[in-house]
């Protein structure tokens, strides 16, 4: 079977994630970010662990994924979300990680790091970006690939509109990441969506995982 479809095809996740494949493309996501058996994969800001328990399913037994979760995400949940997932749905490749933004205390040489739909959150919640940036920068190895999906905003709005609608621009991004010594390496539109104005918040019903997403892959020279 195909690795990135044996990601999602397995039993061991819970039907709120299963339901939310076909907006989220999980599959296809992975199979750009190029994660492989036997990586050694983090994500800041995993959440509930939609996206890390997916990519722990690809590496294997012989890899590993590193979910972070920062205190302010473990008291907002009222405990640390991905020990709470492991314990109805366990991987034994999948690990809970605690730190800020900034330092996520991933191990050191990893193969990829992910920031899914996290980024703008960086910046309403006056993350230090250089800083985080920099943390994911030295975690990597050399040609390690950082992985950032976000929602769309409208060019030319910066930053704007990270806190009240949760956006971000695509451009201005990129600009952050590279000026952090990262190497601009790909970008993809399986995630785009053309219907989507780009204004509306991305957590109302009519526009919930449907937003127009860019998923940019940078690497570590």
């Amino acid at each position: 079977m195909d690795p990135y479809k044996k990601a999602i095809d397995i039993v061991n996740r819970p039907d709120t994630d299963v339901s939310r494949d076909p907006n989220r493309k999980p599959d296809e996501v992975l199979r750009f970010f190029q994660v492989h058996e036997g990586d050694k994969v983090g994500e800041i800001n995993a959440g509930r662990g939609y996206f890390s328990a997916c990519a722990a399913n690809v590496v294997g037994e012989k890899g590993k994924v590193y979910a972070h979760s920062s205190p302010v995400s473990i008291e907002r949940w009222k405990g640390n979300p991905i020990e709470k997932r492991l314990r109805e749905f366990n991987q034994s490749n999948l690990y809970p990680v605690v730190g800020e933004m900034e330092e996520p205390n991933f191990p050191d040489g990893l193969d990829k790091i992910f920031n899914i739909m996290t980024y703008h959150d960086a910046v309403w919640s006056k993350a230090d970006r250089e800083a985080m940036n920099q943390s994911v920068f030295n975690t990597l190895v050399s040609g390690g690939i950082y992985g950032i999906l976000d929602h769309n905003a409208k060019d030319g709005s910066g930053i704007d509109n990270c806190h009240d609608i949760h956006r971000i621009e695509k451009l201005f991004v990129i600009e952050e990441v590279v000026s952090s010594g990262f190497m601009f390496d790909a970008e993809s539109t399986i995630l785009e969506n053309k219907s989507d104005s780009c204004t509306a918040m991305v957590f109302e019903k009519n526009i919930r995982d449907q937003t127009s997403r860019f998923l940019l892959r940078f690497k570590k020279p």
